[in-house]
């Protein structure tokens, strides 16, 4: 049975984090949703993306590759985090649809019936293509807990659980750590790691309040690390400490100090400094002694500026900053809470950055346009240093999201 992810309306309200990566591919927990979708059902999960990304997040056959099938098609929510109901629609009979409020979640349908709703996911309509299934399907109301992701900070606040949540998918593979090692303390008896992990001790692993997932990552002397926390293969945790709800993506370095925040893999905080309840893209770097604020002096909730939407309280008294993908921080940097820096952009040689930061955009005490030739040499580079390609695929959507988001930059030198 095909499966595929979709975006919907609300992809906007992720604007600044999703200009060169589908919504369905922010990691939160351990997986993002598609590798969680796929990891729950055991076969491959495509994706239904905005027409930039496709070329590189889609099937190399686009739509037609999407429907060439004769069996049902299985749509999931790209919003949707807590994926428990997945199964059961997996039995459902054919032409059933979940929604969750007014808001389509899923739905197992016949290749003719996708046919017919698959052209408004394109267009990233999920309403519409929710009536239209309403016309034809059998609907179910379903009452989820933390089903969908509406806002960049629920990735912040849903972490914790949905690393527990994603348990039994990770234990799966990662045995729990049982031998003695006399230099690695752990807490608790909810610790796996991946046998070809290398844990330099000493070390200690707290789980006495979640899980501690260790992939195949490396682990240097004078680490802590408290769960519930996820920490991705080729990983390097260099002396650092590690607090609750942390997910650190594939081959990151990471030291200093990190407590309830999010990395999506393929990028360092090599250094001191504190990030707390963030959540960063890939091939971000940060500088030494960057810092971010989570915590107002007047203990109010943190107020987020949300590109195309305008300011929102979050409600929340505690939450960090937001990083897309490639963005580089110099030395030194104070970050306030609910900062949003935009893809692509360099921010140096200044005390506190702006609250948010347009995409693509480069300076310090003077913000310019970053030639996007110039950031995407500078991507290759990074990407080697890794032993990753920038494809041509890939050089195509980020000079796609430069072209979109140019007027988020009318002003600028």
């Amino acid at each position: 049975m095909t499966l595929i992810l979709f975006e919907d309306e609300l992809w906007r309200h992720f604007a600044t984090l999703v200009q060169a990566r589908p919504v369905f591919e922010l990691r939160c927990g351990a997986f993002t949703a598609r590798e969680r979708a796929a990891a729950i059902l055991g076969r491959p999960a495509r994706g239904l993306a905005r027409p930039h990304l496709m070329p590189h997040f889609g099937p190399p056959g686009g739509l037609a590759e999407l429907l060439a099938t004769s069996d049902p098609i299985l749509f999931v929510n790209g919003r949707a985090l807590n994926l428990e109901w997945l199964p059961a629609l997996d039995c459902e009979p054919v032409n059933t649809v979940y929604i969750v409020g007014e808001t389509l979640l899923g739905a197992r349908v016949s290749p003719a019936l996708a046919s017919a709703i698959i052209y408004y996911l394109r267009e990233q309509q999920g309403e519409a293509a929710r009536d239209e299934l309403a016309r034809f399907a059998r609907v179910v109301e379903v009452q989820v807990p933390a089903a969908l992701l509406v806002y960049p900070w629920d990735l912040i606040t849903q972490a914790g659980e949905q690393l527990i949540r994603d348990e039994p998918l990770l234990a799966r593979r990662l045995p729990l750590l049982t031998a003695d090692q006399p230099h690695v303390i752990t807490h608790g008896r909810r610790v796996y790691v991946d046998p070809a992990a290398q844990l330099a001790g000493p070390v200690v692993l707290d789980s006495r309040d979640g899980p501690v997932f260790v992939e195949a990552a490396q682990i240097e002397p004078f680490s802590y690390i408290q769960g519930p926390a996820y920490i991705g293969p080729g990983t390097l945790v260099a002396s650092a400490r590690i607090r609750a709800e942390t997910c650190l993506g594939p081959v990151c370095r990471v030291g200093g100090e990190v407590e309830a925040s999010i990395i999506q893999g393929y990028s360092n905080k090599h250094h001191d400094g504190f990030l707390g309840h963030s959540w960063l893209g890939e091939w971000v770097n940060i500088g030494a002694m960057t810092t971010n604020s989570d915590l107002k002096n007047n203990y109010g909730s943190v107020r987020v500026l949300l590109e195309g939407i305008g300011q929102i309280d979050t409600g929340i008294l505690k939450l960090g900053c937001f990083l897309a993908d490639h963005v580089k921080l110099g030395i030194g940097l104070h970050l306030t809470g609910g900062t949003m820096i935009g893809t692509g952009s360099n921010v140096f040689g200044m005390h506190s950055a702006p609250k948010n930061v347009p995409h693509f955009t480069w300076g310090g005490e003077v913000f310019r346009e970053y030639r996007i030739d110039t950031m995407i040499s500078v991507a290759r580079i990074v990407m080697a240093r890794r032993k990753r390609e920038l494809t041509p695929s890939y050089e195509q959507v980020l000079r796609k999201a430069f072209e979109l988001t140019q007027p988020g930059r009318d002003g600028l030198g």
